[in-house]
């Protein structure tokens, strides 16, 4: 029999499940289970489809499948009845999942797991801890009386969180699901953290940690409470939302239902902090990618307190962690973190559907023994802004995919080469994009991690293109991250024996500056091609004619480039100021580092919420 003390991490997101038992001696893997499965979405001629490339063994017809509010409860509601209630059909932009199938495939995975360890002579007890890593943002809206999913899971990516989060999306399920207006005050929000942790613990545990609540918009940074103005705008209540964890007290939920009885939750974490946990990121400049098959998400550490109020076009402020103190409990380290998200690795999967490459491994072997543009002397640029560029930072949900400096020899491999260019060029402007918003300057090297980092010519390509060095750990860093989070809530060891890779760009300056000078050339024509939000088109390449010269300088245009020179003076001031306040406040979150030689930390002081 194996003498193991292990820390079991559930990773849960809209697609795929995960159950990971990972060894605190040495960070190895005990036992690990997976599923996935497709996300619910819409094509846009208006036919449901599959989103996900894994082979769909879950039917995409959900209007019949989705969970209602049982008849008993339709005496909370006047106007309609709930055993009639229907769903909004899902429409164009939304990104929706199942909650039964998120759910049973927890079950499953975790079964999975326990029935492996047992066949090994590893019993589940061993288990110390068990840690949950979550996807961003993504809601959930169940009824606390039956305990069944009202709507289907609202993923992250999904248009009408576009405008406020994850608060957004609850005011519109508020407005539109007749499902969740049945509900009344029975109905249950929360990320998916709360949901897991309220199934798991039988309804006994209705609550979520900070890094999961700074994404839905209604957490005040400063105060780490919920902000009660921002629920009452969007129409909200706070007993409808799950309860903060404090950061300063060690909080557990007991496991009461499946194959992991008894065992207790001890910490609940946002993927993108516990990624940037793990690569020990807590100071500004430092930096932690997640390069997947569906987004790169970039999340730069902040310290000296909340981050900077931010432009429309800047990064998100979120909670990064929330480190334990071991001198001193009541005062945790607390790291903010700046996000910014590219869905810039779609364009592989344009790539699968033109029949260019079957998989990333065969883009990848194409990209690198292909030099499609040093033998002929071409370079095509493509800007991959399949919905638009809506976030930081660029702005343009009016941006559509666009092919720039193809010639009459442009091939397949020259379309390959733009694609690859084009996410390494992404993940680029998405990290400069958190750096600058943190008003340092980038500490290298650029952590990495996610499926995609395991793809070496894309890692050379990307040093290549940023100038910058890489780091490559594992390939999930969440995973430790949580697990790491979770051992130093028991004030236990952990430790981790994987080597890291690193990448050193051999460009020179000279070629990375031509390089950006036509990436940002070909951003801009990929600008103005859609009407938004009702909106005419504004873009100079969609409005000019024949009498509107370059040259020409219009009222409009003199409008706007006042504002602009207001805007960037306004900005410098803004700079300037928090320069000098931040020089003179002193560190309250040094990280464990920083206090290995005796020096004592102070940290904010954090409320409870109620």
């Amino acid at each position: 029999m194996k003498q193991i003390e292990a820390i079991a991490v559930l990773s849960v997101e809209s697609d795929q499940v995960r159950f990971t038992v990972i060894s605190n001696r040495d960070g190895s893997e005990v036992v690990t289970s997976a599923e996935t499965f497709p996300l619910l979405t819409v094509e846009p001629g208006g036919r449901k489809a599959e989103r996900n490339d894994t082979n769909a063994h879950q039917s995409a017809e959900v209007d019949d499948d989705r969970p209602h509010s049982p008849s008993a409860d339709s005496a909370n509601c006047q106007r309609v009845s709930c055993s009639e209630a229907k769903e909004p059909p899902i429409g164009s932009g939304h990104v929706e999942q199942d909650a039964n199938v998120v759910w049973d495939a927890v079950l499953r995975v975790i079964a999975d797991a326990v029935d492996t360890m047992c066949r090994d002579g590893t019993p589940v007890t061993y288990i110390k801890s068990v840690a949950i890593a979550n996807e961003m943002a993504t809601l959930v809206a169940w009824n606390a009386v039956t305990g069944k999913a009202v709507h289907n899971l609202v993923h992250w990516s999904d248009a009408r969180m576009a405008d406020g989060g994850t608060a957004a999306a609850a005011e519109w399920l508020l407005q539109r699901s007749a499902a969740v207006k049945c509900t009344a005050d029975s109905c249950r929000f929360g990320t998916l953290d709360a949901w897991l942790t309220w199934k798991l613990t039988a309804g006994e545990t209705y609550q979520t940690d900070v890094t999961n609540a700074s994404y839905t918009g209604l957490l005040n940074l400063a105060t780490l409470c919920w902000d009660r103005d921002a629920m009452r705008s969007r129409g909200l209540t706070a007993a409808s939302w799950p309860a903060l964890r404090r950061p300063d007290k060690r909080s557990t939920a007991v496991i009461v239902v499946g194959r992991l009885y008894g065992l207790s939750v001890h910490v609940t974490m946002a993927r993108p902090g516990a990624a940037l946990y793990a690569q020990a990121c807590y100071r500004r400049g430092q930096v932690a990618v997640t390069l997947t098959d569906r987004t790169v998400v970039a999340l730069g550490a902040h310290d000296r307190g909340p981050p900077r109020r931010q432009p429309a076009r800047g990064p998100r402020p979120v909670v990064g962690y929330c480190e334990p103190n071991m001198a001193d409990r009541k005062r945790p380290k607390i790291v903010y973190g700046l996000l910014a998200v590219s869905r810039a690795t779609d364009v592989v999967h344009w790539l699968k559907n033109m029949g260019l490459a079957k998989s990333w491994d065969e883009c990848m072997n194409a990209y690198a023994s292909g030099g499609a543009a040093a033998k002929t002397g071409r370079k095509a640029y493509m800007v991959p802004a399949f919905g638009g560029l809506p976030s930081a930072p660029y702005g343009r949900p009016d941006a559509r995919p666009v092919v720039c400096g193809i010639g009459d020899r442009t091939g397949r491999a020259h379309l390959i080469d733009a694609a690859v260019d084009s996410i390494c060029h992404s993940t680029n402007d998405i990290v400069r994009c958190v750096v600058a918003g943190s008003a340092s300057t980038l500490a290298v090297p650029v952590h990495v991690d996610g499926p995609c980092s395991e793809l070496d010519g894309l890692m050379r390509r990307l040093a290549d293109v940023s100038g910058h060095g890489l780091a490559v750990n594992r390939p999930d860093m969440a995973v430790t991250g949580a697990a790491r989070m979770a051992a130093a809530a028991l004030n236990i060891e952990y430790a981790d024996r994987h080597e890291t890779v690193h990448y050193v760009p051999t460009s020179t300056a000279e070629q990375r500056s031509a390089w950006d000078g036509q990436w940002a050339k070909a951003v801009r024509r990929s600008y103005g091609w859609v009407a938004v939000d009702g909106r005419e088109l504004s873009d100079w390449y969609a409005t000019a004619s024949a009498d509107q010269r370059p040259g020409r300088l219009g009222v409009s245009q003199l409008t706007n480039m006042l504002r602009r020179v207001g805007y960037w003076y306004s900005m410098k001031v803004y700079d300037l100021l928090y320069t000098v306040r931040s020089y003179f406040t002193p560190n309250t979150h040094p990280h464990r580092d920083a206090i290995a030689d005796g020096s004592s930390a102070t940290n904010n002081t954090v409320c409870e919420s109620a």
